[in-house]
């Protein structure tokens, strides 16, 4: 167990909103509704009582946080660091902010640098100008590639780029030219590829309903996976977990803490956190988990308003690990469940794991189970067992 702490930070403002979007995001053209929603913000980090660890990583994320005045941006880091007791400029931990492009240029970029963001996260999804402007995108491929050549001309060295396949009308082909493009570009040290789910209250949902929505067979959607897997192993990036590539070196500590069950800190609208409340993690209340409203008025009123706020029992808390860690392509080991949990998950789960062998779903590798290349397809098969 990590006694360390993550930092979230949300910024739900967008320039436009795409249309598989249901993230806690809009466009919002009013200047002082944004102060309000950042002067709320800092009230929320001020009030924060969940124990001040070690920070291990921050993470700006949204919406698009590059959508906002860099000013606004300078002042949260500035309220992180008198509440939390670090220089955030200077800090050895890992420090990621999302931008999308046509959001930022090279003196935007450099700024954040200046701040103090080590890594950068770009909402890229796609190369190809058909797809972007069925998924709502504000931006084509080339302003996506001039985004990226900023980054690295601004001093980013580490730059993740998300993508997103299954898309309307995308082929094998799409997918190709997409992975052609990254891997020839050597700043980008990290990929996170999402398989498209149609959300609830999305554009997509309501074409969906109405028959307008023509998504890939499941079968081509998981080739592309497929594709996407062995493309970019080619190229040097290696498969950390389910839907992310590094090349060495380059894993997301942040994300990686998530699957870890580090504790984290959201801040910002919807953000959800889980803190370590008992040193002891084998017994009922070790860990909370809370959300904080998704409601704008609301928070700016109360920025501590919980739409969830209560202890994990030891059986929740047990199955985090359990499906969260299995998200890793090397797996949970045994020894860390028993150093967390004081059982060997071979005993606490002795049904559930000789079942999922026999179905090849996932297999042992010493002290560690994973997913097998099937288990891979089915992981919400696996997870469901341990739920």
């Amino acid at each position: 167990m990590h006694q360390a702490l993550e930092i979230y930070v949300h910024i739900p403002f967008c320039r436009s909103k795409c249309r598989y979007c249901d993230f806690v995001s809009w466009p919002e053209r009013d200047g002082n509704r944004v102060a309000q929603y950042f002067e709320a913000l800092k009230r929320e980090i001020a009030a924060f009582n969940g124990g001040l660890q070690p920070i291990r990583s921050v993470y700006f994320g949204g919406g698009t946080p590059s959508a906002v005045a860099p000013a606004y941006l300078a002042e949260t880091i500035a309220a992180l660091e008198k509440k939390f007791g670090f220089d955030f400029p200077t800090a050895a931990f890992e420090k990621t902010i999302e931008v999308n492009p046509k959001t930022v240029d090279k003196n935007q970029l450099q700024y954040y640098r200046k701040l103090g963001f080590n890594r950068l996260s770009v909402g890229v999804q796609s190369f190809n100008d058909r797809l972007l402007q069925i998924v709502g995108r504000p931006y084509y491929a080339a302003d996506a590639l001039q985004t990226l050549e900023d980054a690295a001309a601004a001093g980013f060295d580490n730059i993740s780029v998300d993508l997103i396949f299954g898309l309307p009308g995308q082929t094998l082909a799409d997918v190709d030219a997409t992975i052609d493009r990254l891997s020839h570009f050597p700043p980008v040290t990290h990929v996170s590829c999402y398989s498209l789910i149609v959300e609830p209250g999305t554009v997509f949902e309501k074409w969906q309903r109405e028959g307008r929505l023509s998504l890939p067979s499941e079968k081509i959607e998981r080739a592309m996976y497929h594709r996407i897997c062995e493309r970019l192993g080619e190229n040097g990036f290696a498969q950390y977990e389910i839907s992310n590539f590094a090349r060495p070196g380059c894993f997301s500590r942040h994300n990686s803490g998530y699957w870890d069950l580090t504790p984290y800190a959201g801040f910002g609208l919807g953000a959800a956190s889980l803190l370590l409340e008992k040193r002891t993690t084998d017994a009922d209340g070790a860990f909370r988990r809370w959300t904080t409203t998704p409601d704008f008025e609301a928070y700016l009123k109360n920025p501590v308003t919980r739409t969830e706020n209560h202890p994990l029992s030891k059986r929740e808390a047990e199955g985090d690990f359990m499906f969260l860690g299995l998200r890793k392509t090397c797996g949970v080991d045994d020894r860390d469940f028993q150093n967390t949990f004081g059982e060997s998950f071979e005993t606490r789960y002795a049904d559930e794991i000789p079942s999922l062998i026999r179905e090849g779903l996932i297999q042992r590798a010493d002290t560690r189970i994973k997913l097998t290349v099937r288990g891979l397809d089915l992981a919400n098969q696996v997870f469901m067992a341990f739920v």
